[in-house]
């Protein structure tokens, strides 16, 4: 899926993923994308994703759309490196806004063994918050004695962490500083910010970065660039930094300083030094305990003011503050995340429990049930019982492809769509048909519905039915000895949503008393055991045959109990829905 990278005017870019069939653009917080900008308007701009072809269109806007310097007039289509500008507000759309970041990281020398002019490189232990705290003890109690390591030479460096005062800079004052800034509750952008913010207000650097590792690779992401006048945009520019001193920073959690590195012989076949004419350079890892969340990279490309050893260590203890609240804030964040995601999910079973039947009709000598357990918080699968015009009962059951919200979503398509055709008066086929054509144009390429569609008179106790790609239905005679006394009603065309002008054929059978239809999804035959054998239709058939005589309600309990007994602790791997028919008498 395509990015939108958005820039305005005094505020940090961000990115939007168009994940969805329309994103609207505009002043109002109803948008998809809310832009403070006083020359939009509040219904300004939409994309719309057609298969695999995206198009910008002006939803009549004062003062318009431009797409690379060009009023957009109706609609107009989308390019990858196109630059959308509406008011003041700059918007690229680009294939993936993360792979742009990357490649803003540039390494412009080879990995080599260095030999830095000082390090910092705690244990894990040290980095994790009881080690951190140590350190500002220490700081606290200037005159007091530095914290005995626990073993001497693995955490011998960690003392090193910890001068009272540095260069008249009052290193408690400065943690408490980094400790009451980023006390608020923000975004992770704005916390990074904040931090780099504070780094300038401390350290004598002019350029920094904050970077993140992302992804198996750990490739590097700027997410805050700056230099000693202020910050500046990261995707504006290539970020160049030198690819040895990264490797040592996220591979042994060290903090480096080099003097002088543009005439430091351990540096001379780096080119970023050379080219760039950085005297002198510092990085320091955002490490808590064993996870190393990225770097802060700091340089001075003139000659100005070289780093020295204390400003390591300030630099050290501040990002090791800093990283605290990073980890927390990630915390927080998925946490937040996961709330949301549950909360929506409860609030989606609910609606799809709401959709189906409260309760079967009660008609004089037929029983009817039926009942659904998703695979998940909701499901794919779908039943209902109609009361059409001409007095017949309609029972329909479908099964989506695919699982999740997704399926859910379209399992209500096709709730709807059946309703609404039912109320027609449209033969069994037609309605199959018209269904068909609604799915086929309203959903994703890649999705379709097999749906059973049988309409029941219960007076003469003749089904007539469309199967559109569905498992047969089971038509189990009340005197079943043999396959001969099954029968299976597979008479339709191809699953709904598939081709647009596929032709549903008609069946129908008729029931005697005492005979029993089973409808059901391929969740019931395919539930698979500890030994990975599948229910299979042979022991459902069993099932039918044995309680034949009871209820219809008794044979779904059975059949229920029958399959929870043969998958025991197995996860189920599909939603499980089903609707069992009885004449029971003439």
């Amino acid at each position: 899926m395509p990015d939108l990278i958005i820039k305005q005017p005094e505020h940090e870019p961000f990115v939007h993923r168009i994940d969805r069939l329309k994103t609207t653009i505009g002043r109002s917080s109803r948008n998809d994308i809310c832009i403070n900008d006083p020359f939009a308007s509040r219904l300004h701009a939409e994309i719309r994703s057609e298969g695999n072809s995206y198009y910008i269109a002006d939803l009549g806007s004062v003062n318009g759309t431009f797409r690379n310097s060009l009023r957009v007039v109706g609609r107009a289509p989308l390019f990858l490196g196109d630059r959308i500008r509406i008011g003041e507000t700059e918007i690229l759309f680009v294939a993936d806004a993360s792979a742009l970041a990357q490649s803003n990281i540039f390494y412009s020398d080879s990995v080599s063994t260095i030999a830095p002019e000082a390090t910092i490189t705690p244990t894990p232990e040290g980095r994790g918050t009881s080690g951190i705290l140590a350190v500002i003890e220490s700081a606290r109690t200037s005159s007091a004695p530095l914290p005995t390591p626990v073993s001497a030479p693995a955490q011998a460096a960690e003392a090193k962490l910890a001068p009272a005062i540095t260069e008249g800079r009052d290193l408690l004052a400065i943690i408490s500083k980094v400790g009451v800034t980023l006390l608020s509750d923000t975004s992770l952008d704005e916390i990074f910010k904040q931090i780099m913010d504070l780094v300038f207000d401390t350290i004598p650097a002019d350029r920094g970065y904050l970077l993140l590792a992302q992804g198996p690779d750990r490739e590097m992401i700027c997410k805050v660039a700056r230099t000693r006048t202020g910050p500046i945009d990261p995707t504006d520019q290539r970020v160049q930094i030198s690819r040895s001193i990264t490797e040592k920073v996220l591979s042994e959690g060290a903090s480096v300083l080099t003097s002088d590195a543009i005439h430091d012989p351990r540096f001379q076949n780096s080119k970023s030094i050379v080219l760039r004419q950085i005297r002198s350079v510092m990085a320091v890892p955002l490490a808590l305990g064993e996870e190393i969340y990225g770097m802060i990279y700091l340089d001075n490309p003139y000659d100005t003011r070289r780093f020295t050893e204390n400003d390591l260590h300030v630099l050290t203890i501040m990002a090791s503050v800093a990283t605290i609240k990073i980890a927390n804030a990630r915390l927080m964040e998925e946490r937040l995340k996961r709330k949301r995601i549950e909360e929506e999910m409860a609030v989606a079973s609910e609606i799809q429990l709401r959709l189906q039947p409260v309760a079967p009709p009660s008609i004089d000598g037929w029983e009817i049930t039926g009942i659904s357990f998703p695979s998940r918080e909701v499901g794919g699968d779908y039943y209902d019982y109609i009361e059409r015009h001409n007095g017949r009962i309609v029972l329909t059951l479908g099964d989506v492809s695919g699982k999740g919200v997704g399926a859910a979503l379209l399992m209500a398509s096709v709730h709807a769509a059946v309703r609404a055709q039912s109320q027609t008066r449209l033969s069994v086929g037609e309605i199959v048909s018209e269904v068909n054509k609604y799915l086929y144009k309203n959903s994703p390429d890649n999705k379709y519905v097999t749906l059973f569609y049988g309409e029941l008179d219960p007076a003469s106790g003749v089904i007539t039915y469309s199967n559109a790609g569905h498992n047969p239905p089971l038509l189990v005679r009340a005197g079943a000895t043999g396959p001969t006394d099954i029968t299976r009603l597979d008479v339709g065309g191809l699953p709904v949503g598939i081709l647009p002008d596929t032709v549903y054929h008609e069946g129908t059978e008729k029931f005697e008393p005492g005979d029993i239809l089973l409808i059901y999804s391929d969740g019931i035959t395919e539930s698979i055991n500890d030994r990975e054998e599948e229910f299979g239709e042979h022991r459902l058939i069993e099932i039918i045959k044995r309680y034949k005589t009871t209820s219809v309600i008794e044979l779904r309990d059975r059949i229920e109990e029958a399959i929870s007994r043969f998958a025991g602790k197995a996860a189920p791997v599909d939603d499980m829905t089903l609707v069992a028919v009885k004449r029971s008498k003439g």
